[in-house]
Order: C-alpha cells, then structure tokens, then sequence
C-alpha cells in the first residue's frame, strides 16, 4: 500500500467514496489516504482530477511530525497491508 497527501478542495463524499478503508481527512480539503494504486497520476484518474476537479496528489514515502495519534494508527494499518 503507498501513502499519499491529497489536497482536492471538493473531495468531500469522493475521498471516502474512493478508499473507504484507507483515507484520514486531516482538515478541510486535505487528506492522507493508502491505496494501492502506484502513482500520483493513478490517484488523481481514480478521484477524476483529469475531468476537471481541482487537486493535487503527492506521495509519501516517509513521514515524520506530531498530530493527531489517530492518523499515525491509519498509517501504520496501511502500511501493514503492503
């Protein structure tokens, strides 16, 4: 599973549509989510960026910081199902 920060301002309802098992809303319009899809562009098709909604997708290959202990759980969980 790859980690990946999602900004997409009307990704509400998508998001948790998409990866219902594996996304963490981190505030308004910004997500970390796990896929197994492979690439940012793969993400981006799979929310439908290229059909005209606004966002940007960046992979997360590693991680550090202090937040909520919730999203390192989610991380953690996903990274298992690799």
């Amino acid at each position: 599973m790859h980690n990946y920060l999602v900004f997409m301002p009307e990704g509400e309802g998508k998001i948790e549509k998409k990866f219902p098992r594996a996304h963490y809303q981190l505030t308004d319009g910004l997500w970390a989510i796990g896929s197994p899809l492979s690439t940012c562009a793969d993400v981006c098709e799979e929310l439908g960026m290229e059909s005209g909604s606004s966002g940007v997708v960046v992979s997360m290959h590693e991680y550090y910081g202090h937040f909520d202990r919730a999203l390192w759980q989610k991380l953690a969980a996903w990274n298992l199902e690799a």
